[in-house]
């Protein structure tokens, strides 16, 4: 008994793991286990927090009436007078929710370092690659639940329910979900606090956002090179030309571009997360 004690006690554990999923149809149902319980945790958190989570959704359509209000006499696009800035504008602040829903559920890889969660899915014998998978899964399901939402005021943007583009839409939001959430679970991983998260988001994330189309139309020179390497840029593309039925008036590539570019985006932040997940001596005592 003693020598299973300590560092003992952990190789033991690990080699008894390891024999239960020697097998390959054991590996893939430890590597869905860990995927499954990470999903049903964030919801469970979703559930006994739903006030927080509804701050997430109320703010930033708080921010779109105040802002679409105080700007929308001074707000012109050359060709389309009609083109209002609360029309303009409800994208941008779709792409806000989605934002602030992976900041906030990443937010949380930190929290479960300080209390030892990781580190008990560390002695897993199970691919980094599953975390990331799970987290992004937990995360995409709230994000759909806030757009949702949301998307309750697209009438009172002056976009009609039956005549968006969902398929489009859905694909956008999806993919831009996915880029974001492996983007913030990287940055989540790489701090030691919450306070260098919030430092990092407001220095990286938020910028991005503002320089998406988000907040005013594409622009030539500096800002159009800026907008162009800019992964938000094509997510909100992508919900404008869905919100716009397939086409929208104003946006700085087409829909399939911008879904194409998103699905670029969403396999490479993946990857960087994991890549980051890999380097457990980041966080290990």
């Amino acid at each position: 008994m003693n020598s299973r004690d300590g560092p003992s006690m952990r190789m033991w554990w690990e080699a008894r793991m390891s024999s239960r999923t020697s097998s390959p149809s054991g590996r893939w149902s430890a590597e869905w286990g860990v995927v499954a319980a990470l999903w049903r945790r964030d919801m469970l958190h979703l559930l006994r927090e739903r006030s927080r989570w509804l701050g997430v959704v109320l703010q930033p359509l708080l921010f779109w009436v105040l802002l679409g209000a105080g700007l929308g006499d001074a707000f012109h696009v050359e060709g389309l007078e009609e083109l209002d800035y609360l029309t303009f504008f409800f994208p941008g602040v779709l792409l806000m929710v989605v934002l602030f829903t992976t900041v906030f559920a990443t937010m949380a890889v930190i929290e479960d370092r300080q209390h030892g969660f990781l580190q008990q899915l560390a002695v897993a014998p199970t691919s980094r690659l599953s975390m990331v998978l799970g987290k992004t899964a937990g995360v995409t399901t709230v994000a759909a639940v806030q757009l949702a939402l949301c998307l309750l005021a697209a009438p009172l943007a002056g976009f009609q329910l039956m005549e968006i583009h969902w398929p489009g839409l859905l694909v956008a939001a999806l993919l831009g979900c996915v880029s974001l959430t492996g983007i913030s679970f990287t940055m989540a991983w790489m701090v030691q606090s919450t306070h260098a998260y919030h430092a990092l988001m407001s220095m990286v994330l938020l910028p991005l956002w503002m320089v998406s189309g988000a907040m005013f139309p594409p622009g030539d020179g500096l800002l159009g090179v800026l907008m162009s390497a800019n992964p938000m840029t094509y997510m909100v593309d992508g919900l404008r030309h869905g919100l716009h039925g397939g086409v929208a008036p104003v946006a700085q590539v087409g829909l399939w571009t911008a879904l194409g570019v998103l699905a670029v985006c969403s396999v490479l932040s993946l990857g960087l997360a994991v890549v980051a997940a890999s380097r457990s001596n980041r966080w290990r005592p």
